[in-house]
């Protein structure tokens, strides 16, 4: 058995999915289980429709939510079999304009902004199902909703991973071994009580890795729109390579600090059973891609002790200086209950004997951590910056490395620098204009192109 998930790019119109269903249909033999995301843009399209109910513009609620229902059905006349979707996803869409409409002239709450930005995914299941139903494949709609139970933290819910394993193995299994082909949802859940959730943007690789782990697949497939992880964003170094492999902790280092192509928390559920991921470009479905393994072939690594260059923008740098923490004890555990408290997520951290830096890219309760932090100490702000991290396992043995690294960041200030504690990436904090001059300098320096 496999699990298969397809991103929007590789679901984002009549094309694509045909596509999709000619990579499917070579995989017959493997048993897949299907999870799909929205339609390129149909999650950031629904999210948009808050602003409107909050403005309590009925005509343009329905105006918004039927030019999605009109994308849908315009991918549906050119797939056979797949118009018989229609009326299961209109009839869904005027439940959802029937919903929000009923919070009218209010701001959405978040469970509520939850059930919105997760309707996308139930439709597109719906039209891909039906899609490949006319393709001649045996395949069901599944609706992950029951099966990927969680808590209530809406817009970032966390998965129960016993409930989920035992209703993954009850639903989808009997389908899979019948020779069935199930077509499912990622990014979405829903608490005990049948509340709609959603596991944060990206999270339909997190939903294929759960339910690999569930189902003990023998793999799972990453589909997106390019051939792999890379040595670098090709839009910034135009030269960057394909990595034919790589570890977990490379791959979600990457992922943590700006790589796209994989959502941080994907390996997570998969390293126990040692199953391995595979990313791959739906529109080249014969390129070998990226597999992620749990210690991946150095043979297969190249002679550079770094594997990638990513960078990530919009941060924020909070610095704390604090005399009285020198030699005191209880200091980092006040300061780390004051972002527990507000939910902020630290990305990077740099301390010395009475000062911390430390890297935030979520600033929505930037003022409540700020205040909260002068109470320990002196506290200001710089933002405008971008982390940039170099990743791979050979840094652990490299001596000479830092120097190399130092050399070519010239000549932007580093404000911060880090390694962390895996000893497999280096990260430096520096302005975000300096950002993809710095990654393409990196990259010239340790694969000889930029």
């Amino acid at each position: 058995m496999i699990v298969a998930k397809f991103g929007g790019t590789s679901v984002a119109d009549a094309a694509a999915i045909g596509r999709l269903a000619g990579i499917v249909r070579s995989r017959t033999a493997e048993r897949p289980v299907i999870v799909v995301s929205a339609l390129a843009q149909v999650t950031d399209a629904l999210l948009a429709l808050a602003p409107v109910v909050h403005a309590a513009d009925e005509q343009a609620l329905a105006a918004g939510i039927g030019a999605l229902v009109d994308r849908h059905a315009t991918a549906a006349r050119d797939l056979r079999g797949a118009e018989g979707a229609l009326p299961a996803i209109a009839a869904d869409a005027e439940a959802l304009r029937r919903e929000v409409g009923a919070a009218m002239g209010q701001a959405l709450r978040p469970a509520d902004l939850d059930a919105l930005a997760g309707r996308g995914e139930v439709w597109s299941s719906r039209l891909i199902a039906a899609a490949l139903a006319g393709a001649g494949l045996d395949a069901v709609w599944v609706d992950i909703r029951p099966i990927m139970l969680t808590d209530d933290r809406y817009g970032r819910a966390i998965p129960h991973m016993p409930t989920l394993t035992a209703r993954a193995r009850e639903c989808l299994r009997p389908l899979v071994e019948a020779g069935r082909v199930p077509v499912t949802q990622g990014f979405i859940g829903a608490t005990a009580n049948g509340t709609p959730t959603t596991l944060g943007r990206g999270g339909s690789d997190y939903t294929a890795a759960l339910l690999g782990a569930a189902l003990d697949a023998s793999r799972v497939e990453i589909w997106t729109d390019v051939n792999g992880l890379m040595t670098a964003d090709p839009r910034i170094v135009p030269s960057a390579r394909t990595l034919r492999a790589a570890s977990y902790e490379e791959a979600a280092e990457l992922a943590t600090f700006g790589a796209k192509v994989l959502h941080p928390a994907t390996a997570q559920p998969l390293v126990r059973a040692g199953i391995p991921i595979v990313v791959l470009n739906s529109t080249r479905p014969d390129d070998p891609g990226t597999i992620i393994e749990p210690s991946a072939d150095l043979e297969r690594m190249g002679d550079s002790p770094v594997r990638s260059i990513s960078w990530k923008r919009g941060i924020t740098v909070i610095n704390v200086r604090a005399p009285r923490m020198l030699g005191a004890f209880g200091f980092l555990r006040a300061m780390f209950e004051v972002f527990e408290r507000h939910e902020v997520v630290v990305d990077v951290l740099a301390s010395s004997e009475i000062s911390v830096s430390l890297t935030v890219e979520d600033r929505t309760r930037l003022d409540d951590v700020v205040r909260d932090l002068s109470e320990l100490g002196e506290v200001w702000v710089d933002h405008g910056r971008a982390v940039v991290a170099v990743v791979g396992i050979g840094i652990r043995s490299t001596p000479g490395l830092a120097a190399r690294l130092f050399r070519a960041v010239q000549p932007a200030n580093v404000e911060v620098i880090s390694q962390g504690a895996s000893a497999i990436n280096m990260t430096f904090v520096v302005h975000e204009a300096d950002g993809p001059d710095v990654v393409r300098r990196l990259h010239q320096e340790f694969f000889g192109t930029c």
